[in-house]
């Protein structure tokens, strides 16, 4: 298979957020192309390597492969935030060492209140 122009507007759209998206956010932002397209590019594109997925609350979320980084999302109102930063290396040669494990890569969700939600419960 190859990189068609439907897949290669998915694509751009999602390396172009910087927190994942999901079949349908794409297909919002995608305005001229159906939510059935949108899907098959994505299931080529994860495939293919070009994107990682992960799946929070019946939702699958969709990211580049080509960077490490961790989110954090707001359980009120739902909303995801990029962490660039990655402090995992000490935590990994912990777990590799302790348990013999040989990490390839790691993910990291934190979870909790946004600052805007926080301010509204204080």
């Amino acid at each position: 298979m190859r990189m068609t122009k439907n897949r290669e507007q998915v694509y751009k759209e999602i390396i172009n957020s910087s927190v994942p998206l999901t079949a349908y956010e794409v297909s919002e932002r995608l305005k001229d192309m159906s939510l059935t397209t949108v899907y098959r590019a994505l299931e080529y594109l994860h495939q293919s390597g070009y994107l990682k997925r992960f799946s929070l609350d019946n939702y699958t979320y969709y990211y580049s492969s080509s960077v490490h980084r961790h989110f954090f999302r707001c359980v009120k109102c739902g909303r995801l935030f990029p962490i660039d930063e990655c402090h995992m290396d000490e935590y990994e040669n912990y777990l590799s060492g302790h348990f013999k494990f040989k990490i390839q890569e790691h993910f990291v969700l934190f979870s909790g209140l946004c600052e805007e939600c926080y301010k509204k419960e204080v």
